[in-house]
């Protein structure tokens, strides 16, 4: 089974047809959306239905969590991984800290929770919203 593990030209392609669009984050407990503003080549910028923030998600970000997932052999909904996003970096997940490593190696702000929903959008990614913890896996 083929299962998107590169930020190529084609997911990038994809990625951009998303702009305007709104998407939700995973939680369904929070029930917060997002809008997806703009797209170039190295990033993309988003709107937070929260307190209207725009949030730039990088290219690289995007890139770190498929290389986390496709490590990890997170491949098909039996071999999920919780997402565990956290504001604090101590209690944030392994795949909320790999997505926002930033060029420097430091946690920057939680991206992960605009990824996947844009990554699922994308058919890349599982998001398995129902039950508390939510949790994500490769598609093939």
């Amino acid at each position: 089974m083929q299962h998107i593990t590169q930020v190529d030209s084609t997911l990038w392609a994809l990625i951009s047809r998303l702009q305007g669009k709104q998407l939700q984050t995973p939680s369904n407990k929070s029930n917060t959306f997002f809008r997806v503003v703009a797209v170039d080549t190295a990033s993309v910028k988003i709107e937070t239905g929260a307190n209207d923030s725009l949030i730039t998600l990088t290219r690289a970000a995007f890139q770190q969590t498929l290389d986390y997932l496709s490590e990890n052999e997170h491949f098909g909904q039996l071999h999920a991984v919780e997402i565990r996003s956290n504001l604090n970096a101590e209690n944030a997940g392994p795949l909320c800290q790999a997505a926002r490593r930033n060029a420097q190696g430091k946690l920057s702000t939680v991206v992960i929770t605009y990824i996947l929903p844009i990554l699922e959008q994308c058919h890349a990614v599982g998001i398995q919203r129902e039950t508390t913890p939510t949790s994500t896996w490769l598609l093939p």
